[in-house]
């Protein structure tokens, strides 16, 4: 008999998987990850721990699809989103982003990330995963957009880098600060700059 045959049950609840992660995503989001247990996200799934194990072997395995479902989820919302698919600059891009990520509901994602990053920071290789669904896949959107703006390559992915790193600290600031007036007035002043930098760029090609 062939070693390749194919276990009946992980065939049966395979269409599951998405509509767990899913519901996984929505739980962990709303509970965080310290002191997380699968068997309560099982219970609070409906399913038995044995099926999450079948879908996710492990809590870190959860945990690195979930970031990647918050991520590609952003991604889609990108792509889909009227208002940003018409933004014309990656400036008016991102000040469109901030206010969407400043909902409440879409907060819970910093929250998230930064609990990561303190649950993971000791780790080495075991995390490249993560490591890249929560950083080097962000860089990725926001230089692409820049690109299309003009910026060279080298020039996009540094400064999709330090967009990157102004959101997600003001994100943190105004998750312990809560003053939105401060972190909006901040996001408003880099929003300026890239959009000054990027007209001064256009200048000086066409010059």
């Amino acid at each position: 008999m062939s070693s390749s045959r194919v276990d009946g049950r992980a065939l049966r609840f395979q269409h599951r998987r998405p509509e767990l992660l899913a519901a996984a995503t929505e739980y962990i989001l709303e509970h965080g990850v310290t002191g997380l247990s699968l068997r309560p996200v099982a219970q609070a799934l409906g399913v038995t721990h044995a099926t999450l194990l079948r879908h996710f072997s492990s809590k870190d395995a959860l945990l690195l699809a979930v970031a990647e479902k918050v991520r590609t989820d952003m991604a889609a919302w990108l792509m889909s989103d009227v208002e940003l698919r018409e933004a014309r600059s990656a400036a008016e891009l991102l000040r469109a982003v901030w206010r969407r990520l400043c909902e409440p509901q879409e907060q819970r994602q910093f929250l998230l990330l930064f609990e990561f990053v303190g649950h993971h920071g000791e780790k080495s290789g075991e995390d490249e995963e993560l490591s890249r669904s929560i950083v080097q896949d962000w860089t990725e959107i926001i230089a692409d957009r820049l690109a299309a703006d003009g910026w060279p390559p080298e020039d996009a992915s540094a400064l999709s880098t330090l967009v990157l790193a102004q959101v997600r600290g003001l994100q943190l600031d105004l998750l312990v600060s809560g003053d939105r007036a401060r972190a909006d007035r901040a996001i408003d002043f880099a929003v300026r700059l890239l959009d000054h930098s990027t007209r001064a760029g256009s200048a000086d090609d066409h010059g």
